[in-house]
């Protein structure tokens, strides 16, 4: 056997070993009790403390390796099973002889998944300073922590330390690529104040290199001809010597619907790729022509695209409907590279080299607020939707990658008749049944009882799927009602239409994800995310052959953040907002 301990102290001797692991099991069984004493339903987070490791348990040892087999699994286990599963297969490892090391590890990742997510830096850190051998492990999981959390300047440092080491367990470009990505998400003045302090010469190169990125293509290549410019460790990503090659664009033709019920949004469209034309080629010699045509006139959308490219088009982009960009997609012959404004029905699995699909997909803010929800220390989870189809869609997506996260749902309602949906909440959140037992109680003696019902506490985030601001505006009140005003509440952007209205202080608290264009200072309407739309769809036709070189974020534009799919579809990343009181503040609220 192996010794254990620290190289300074003597070797935990096995009677000491044994009587922890028996103290273990005992404090174990006691909370057990006392979880079946507390009535039915699942134990919250504040009323099953995590159980970890005491002072009798040995210290890790330096240069100790890490059991990364047995890591991931007990991850796995917290992640597709239970946090009590995980644990049980943790403590069997203690008779299994495991290094100080690996248990420590371990009991970082149970700390994280059980949300105290404090406990689980402390323990990360200790390990870092006890064991100096397990520090790639250590930075590689405050990375990923502080991405989560949206700490991207955390994430950013921690990735480029890893990278030095030469240990960051992936490919070089995929290293370059995502801390220029973290890189990306900083605002101006936190990157300027990184650029003024910085000490290390390449960390100074990569945040020159993302300021000079932001001014455009100009600016960049004129910082790339400086002397001792391109950052060495990690390297510059590849992707921008593809920014710095764009392919040529004459002409770009946009099929967008002119006339109509669509008409409004299609000049919406038209309006933010006109504007954005003429921002990014303010000399109109060097101007790309762009052309309109009214898709609701052709025959058909491949009628419309044959008479682009038949009139010189280098670029098409639109159609709008997701019934239209479906057949376009089913061409067999696209000469002329498309940008589609929508998701088509058959997105491919296959990589299509002609193809993007731009569109303001509400199943990449459904994905969003799962991870920010989950970043900020939600575990335990419940959801309301809509039953619709659009409903659905978006709590499929949710859940997918809640689950995935590791996340656990306790309950979830799908509203299909407003008038039903007070009670239904009721019962979702546990007041119903209380409020109920009052009733009759108040019956049985014919007497006033002081007391309202007790909700349920097994959760810590409520994510409100609600199709609209008006259903928003429902049911977050009833939330309120049913004694979870406290508990933070995540939606999407469909609960915000732009409007100045009062009415909104019935969303206050409430955590969205929204385009930037939306957010202060600027003011809009529905229509703004479709300018924005126009916009970015243009952006991106200038970084076409970068976005094919990675799968990372490259763009900060209007709808947010983007990067291109394997598929061609590109997916956003929304900034996070909250309702303070009837108005909207960037960023949850303070």
């Amino acid at each position: 056997m192996k010794p254990i301990g620290h190289p300074l102290r003597a070797p935990c001797p096995l009677f000491l070993r044994a009587a922890a692991v028996q103290h273990f099991f005992v404090t174990l069984a006691a909370l057990a009790v006392l979880a079946g004493c507390a009535g039915s339903g699942t134990v919250s987070k504040s009323s099953a403390p995590l159980v970890i490791a005491d002072e009798t348990l040995p210290l890790p040892i330096e240069g100790e390796r890490l059991d990364m087999r047995a890591i991931k699994r007990v991850t796995l286990l917290a992640k597709s099973e239970s946090l009590l599963v995980a644990r049980h297969e943790r403590n069997q490892l203690l008779f299994a002889d495991i290094d100080a090391s690996t248990l420590a590890a371990i009991d970082s990742q149970l700390a994280w998944f059980s949300g105290d997510v404090t406990l689980a830096e402390q323990l990360l850190e200790k390990l870092a300073r006890d064991n100096t051998a397990a520090l790639d492990f250590v930075l590689s999981e405050q990375e990923q922590r502080s991405a989560l959390a949206g700490d991207w300047l955390a994430a950013a440092k921690h990735l480029f330390h890893l990278s030095r080491r030469g240990n960051a367990g992936r490919k070089g470009d995929a290293v370059s690529d995502q801390l220029f990505a973290y890189l990306l998400r900083l605002d101006s003045v936190m990157l300027q104040e990184q650029l003024t302090n910085a000490e290390n010469p390449d960390w100074r190169r990569w945040l020159e290199m993302q300021v000079a990125y932001r001014q455009g293509l100009e600016a960049f290549s004129a910082w790339q001809q400086q002397t001792n410019a391109l950052p060495q460790s990690p390297a510059i990503p590849r992707h921008l010597t593809q920014w710095t090659k764009p392919r040529d664009l004459d002409r770009i033709t946009l099929l967008l619907p002119l006339e109509g019920t669509l008409a409004a949004a299609g000049e919406a469209v038209l309006s933010g790729a006109m504007a954005q034309l003429y921002t990014l080629f303010p000399d109109p010699r060097s101007r790309p022509a762009l052309s309109a045509m009214d898709s609701t006139r052709a025959d058909d959308v491949s009628t419309a695209y044959r008479q682009a490219t038949e009139d010189g088009a280098d670029l098409v982009i639109g159609p709008l409907t997701k019934t239209e960009v479906t057949r376009l997609r089913q061409l067999a012959q696209r000469p002329v590279p498309v940008i589609a404004l929508n998701q088509s029905d058959d997105q491919p699995a296959r990589p299509a080299q002609d193809w993007l699909s731009l569109s303001l997909a509400p199943e990449d803010e459904a994905r969003q607020i799962a991870d920010i929800a989950f970043g900020r220390a939600c575990r335990n989870a419940i959801v309301i939707a809509a039953d619709s189809h659009r409903g659905l869609r978006l709590l499929t997506a949710f859940e997918q990658r809640w689950t995935n996260r590791g996340g656990k749902l306790r309950g979830r309602l799908l509203v299909d008749d407003p008038a039903e949906t007070n009670e239904a909440m009721g019962k979702l959140l546990g007041s119903g049944s209380s409020d109920q037992r009052i009733r009759s109680i108040e019956r049985a003696f014919d007497l006033p009882v002081d007391a309202r019902g007790r909700g349920r506490t097994d959760f810590e985030c409520i994510f409100m799927l609600a199709p609209d601001p008006a259903t928003a505006r429902t049911w977050r009140p009833l939330l309120v009602f049913h004694m979870s005003g406290d508990v933070p509440v995540y939606a999407t952007s469909a609960i915000n239409d732009g409007e100045d209205d009062t009415r909104n202080r019935d969303l206050n608290g409430v955590m969205f994800v929204e385009t930037p264009a939306m957010l202060p200072p600027h003011t809009g309407s529905r229509l703004t995310r479709l300018r924005a739309l126009g916009q970015d769809a243009i952006t991106l036709a200038l970084h076409w052959e970068q976005a094919a070189a990675t799968d990372d974020w490259i763009i900060q534009g209007e709808t947010g953040l983007l990067r291109r799919r394997e598929n061609g579809s590109v997916e956003r990343a929304l900034k996070l907002a909250t309702f303070d009181g009837s108005q909207i503040r960037s960023g949850p609220l303070r």
